[in-house]
């Protein structure tokens, strides 16, 4: 039994993704009362997952999470054990895991703990670095030679079938002189998902404007 919580204050949590360099990291002030739900679907935001998979957390050698058909079970209710119930301390550390068949294993530390602020916004992600993997890349092991295929692997022979049909077309103005179309497709797909693979990107706006949705209202927490 968990006893009755004090009153609520702020947590600043940066949550590291392991096993992945350069690192994947974010930092997020949420309250103190927030459920262990609360945040795991703060996290789905924060490193852009799609809770697709299953996950848990570990947190003072006890396992906690939202459970579902075929996954692990849980003695908690995820939806009622909030933070402030764990007492973390500063530079206290805990465990978030998922897509157990090929595990992202996120690093959870206690920065600060801050006076809550009635008229702020919470949760809010202050900093971070770098995009998340594609989830379903296989791993840590997986993204890591997905990266250094990227950055090798520059798809400099589609990019020339590209051009190359765009400066035919441009020189004879008849659709013909594109070439062979399936050719031209293929190559602009492999040039559309060089682009939107984009390993230093990092969107704070986006995912805010995302975490927004989880309490819309300023200054509370369900």
């Amino acid at each position: 039994m968990f006893e009755n919580p004090p009153a609520p204050l702020v947590y600043q949590l940066r949550v590291s993704l392991q096993g992945v360099s350069p690192m994947v990291w974010r930092r997020l002030v949420v309250r103190s009362d927030s459920t262990i739900a609360d945040l795991h679907h703060m996290l789905q935001i924060a490193f852009g997952w799609s809770d697709d998979h299953l996950h848990c957390f570990r947190i003072h050698g006890k396992d906690y999470g939202i459970p579902h058909v075929g996954g692990m079970g849980f003695d908690d209710d995820a939806t009622t054990v909030r933070l402030t119930h764990f007492r973390l301390r500063v530079r206290e550390r805990f465990v978030y895991e998922y897509n157990f068949s090929a595990p992202w294993v996120h690093e959870i530390r206690v920065e600060q703990l801050l006076p809550l602020n009635p008229s702020g916004r919470y949760p809010l992600c202050t900093g971070g670095a770098r995009a998340a993997p594609p989830e379903s890349c296989g791993g840590p092991w997986a993204y890591l030679q997905l990266l250094d295929h990227h950055t090798s692997h520059f798809p400099y022979e589609a990019l020339e079938i590209v051009a190359t049909a765009l400066d035919n077309f441009l020189r004879s103005g008849e659709e013909h002189a594109l070439g062979d179309r399936d050719e031209l497709q293929e190559a602009f797909l492999e040039l559309q998902a060089y682009q939107q693979f984009n390993p230093d990107a990092f969107a704070r706006q986006r995912i805010n404007a995302q975490l927004r949705t989880l309490h819309p209202q300023e200054g509370t927490c369900s």
